[in-house]
């Protein structure tokens, strides 16, 4: 949402509680799907339902002292029920939101770089390195993969990692996961 007068970005991941428009399947129930799109850059890629923390149910009255009591067991066990799996993905996709916001990276690289990691994370090849690395490396191969190349010292100044760690990470992933990379022309 942006201001028309002074162009302030107020939010910029809004729900769309709008009917489907497009019905691909000629019924009406087709055109009640809602919500925001599915995105490689969230862990549960924008499916998981959370337990809010508000006191509230879902018609805005306060709840009482047991239910308050129960809905916070129930938010504990949810978080425990994680697999560790997925509370990697959520911390490294945190970290690249806000790569994402600070820097400005436009959004097709977000998500071939949440790909990229996806790839690596299935692979096991993060184990024992710094997530921070390892999304530096991805952001790295993406840029070089979608042809806007950037430097690694843009990377690294990025992300704040030193070089050494970065391009260890990118080695590895171009090896493991077979990727064939581009050449740059430097004329464009």
């Amino acid at each position: 949402m942006v201001c028309s007068k002074c162009g302030l970005v107020i939010s910029d991941k809004i729900q769309d509680t709008r009917q489907e428009w497009r019905d691909f399947l000629n019924t009406e129930e087709a055109k009640y799907r809602t919500g925001i799109p599915t995105s490689l850059a969230l862990h549960d890629m924008g499916l998981y339902t959370m337990i809010g923390r508000g006191h509230k149910d879902a018609r805005g009255q306060v709840l009482d002292a047991s239910m308050r009591s129960t809905m916070g067991r129930l938010r504990t066990w949810d978080l425990r029920t994680q697999a560790r799996a997925n509370r990697n993905l959520g911390t490294a996709f945190n970290q690249l939101n806000i790569l994402k916001d600070t820097r400005g990276l436009p959004d097709a690289i977000i998500e071939k770089t949440a790909y990229i990691y996806r790839k690596a994370h299935e692979r096991g090849l993060g184990r024992g390195r710094e997530t921070s690395a390892a999304l530096a490396a991805a952001l790295y191969l993406a840029y070089r993969e979608e042809g806007t190349p950037r430097t690694l010292k843009e990377i690294c100044l990025i992300s704040n990692l030193k070089r050494k760690a970065i391009s260890r990470q990118y080695r590895d992933l171009v090896i493991e996961l077979d990727i064939r990379i581009p050449t740059v022309d430097p004329i464009k």
